[in-house]
């Protein structure tokens, strides 16, 4: 544990040097608030499905909110240090590399809340027709969702990035993963918003368990056993996927062959 929180520290260090890029990244992703320009004027006929305009916004602030605490991106680095061979010092170190990496995924997550939340908070401040309803149940699972979405996350994110013990490029993997994302998860469309088909199964794929399942909570939108079995869904699939984490890693290391080194 001290290992880690010293990787931890580092970690925060060089997040608060390259700020200024994390506000930007955390600029590029507000694609909800272009997707809520868009469902806006068409909401203010009525009703579509269950939102009304008030629902909308609750919904694509609260996305842009959860995506911050939830979301990682250190696939960029992992395929770099092993396409490079920058991985090879790292292996030496008394401490896992998946650790680090672990590390580097949680130290920008309080500079992002400084900016989501009192976007969120404000918001809903301000716009009181906006404010979702407070389910007391939801917002006790909710805290525990957004863990599991981000263990659900980096697990996913660093199976790709661990392809690149096999594949030169698997950013292009990213991409397509980023694209099936974006629909399946919520991110751009509510997931009960689909064809009833298509919504029953995302409800059970994986990518309800990154954004949609925590935004519903904090939306307060959940009965007691939709809550009970969202978390049973995060867990599973987090656990599935952490195993798949550890075999592409023992299997990979044989591979690597550090040719950038």
């Amino acid at each position: 544990m001290s290992k880690f929180l010293a990787l931890q520290r580092a970690a925060w260090l060089d997040a608060l040097v390259y700020r200024a890029e994390l506000a930007i990244w955390i600029l590029a992703g507000a694609l909800p608030l272009v997707m809520l320009g868009a469902w806006l004027p068409l909401a203010e006929a009525g009703l579509i499905g269950s939102y009304t305009q008030g629902e909308f916004v609750a919904y694509y602030l609260g996305a842009l909110t959860v995506r911050q605490f939830t979301g990682v991106w250190i696939i960029w680095d992992m395929e770099r240090e092993v396409r490079m061979g920058e991985l090879s010092p790292h292996l030496l170190r008394p401490v896992h590399p998946l650790l680090r990496y672990l590390a580097m995924a949680l130290a920008d997550k309080p500079l992002r809340a400084l900016v989501a939340l009192p976007l969120f908070a404000g918001t809903m401040l301000l716009a009181p027709w906006a404010r979702p309803p407070f389910v007391p149940l939801n917002a006790l699972a909710l805290p525990l969702a957004i863990a599991l979405a981000f263990a659900l996350y980096f697990t996913m994110q660093s199976c790709i990035g661990l392809l690149s013990f096999w594949i030169t490029q698997v950013i292009a993997i990213q991409e397509l993963w980023f694209g099936i994302y974006s629909l399946a998860s919520g991110f751009l469309i509510p997931i009960d918003l689909f064809p009833e088909p298509v919504a029953a199964v995302l409800h059970y794929l994986p990518f309800r368990g990154l954004l949609a399942f925590p935004l519903e909570l904090l939306l307060g939108r959940l009965g007691p056993a939709q809550v009970a079995e969202g978390l049973a869904l995060q867990a599973a699939w987090a656990a599935f996927f952490f195993a798949l984490l550890l075999l592409l890693w023992r299997r990979g290391l044989r591979q690597y062959g550090a040719d950038g080194a």
